[in-house]
């Protein structure tokens, strides 16, 4: 089975990288805040509330024409979404700066033209910022 994209792209330091085909968030997590309250409130895990340290792996397809994604370089991340509503001017976009931990070896697909793709574990060493589609 070909692993299909939805149309979001990942870009470093403003040039692009590729297409992201899959994003793999950290297992069992969640967010404890104090509350006035006698108990705990939880925050279900989504990838805005990730922090600094935290981990996550990106499946990339790779644009055949930007430099080859290497272990240990760092930069200024930015994963924009498709529109999801007719007249928005830009989908979401998720911006954050990492390094990458961690470069998976590339596989190229046989089934049609889906090209290399390659995991990369993001360790963040920002918050990750979320704009809305607009």
């Amino acid at each position: 089975m070909s692993i299909e994209g939805i149309g979001a792209v990942i870009t470093k330091d403003a040039s692009a990288i590729g297409e992201v085909v899959d994003i793999n968030l950290p297992d069992d997590e969640s967010k404890e805040y104090e509350t006035t309250s006698l108990g705990d409130t939880r925050e279900q895990f989504k990838l805005s509330a990730m922090s600094v340290g935290q981990e996550l792996t990106l499946t990339i397809r790779l644009n055949p024409e930007a430099p080859a994604v290497v272990k240990g370089e760092s930069g200024a991340y930015v994963v924009t979404l498709p529109k999801q509503t007719a007249g928005s001017a830009a989908g979401a976009t998720y911006s954050f700066s990492a390094y990458n931990r961690m470069v998976s070896g590339g596989a190229l697909s046989t089934a049609g033209s889906e090209g290399v793709t390659q995991d990369v574990t993001y360790r963040l060493t920002t918050e990750i910022t979320v704009v809305d589609e607009a």
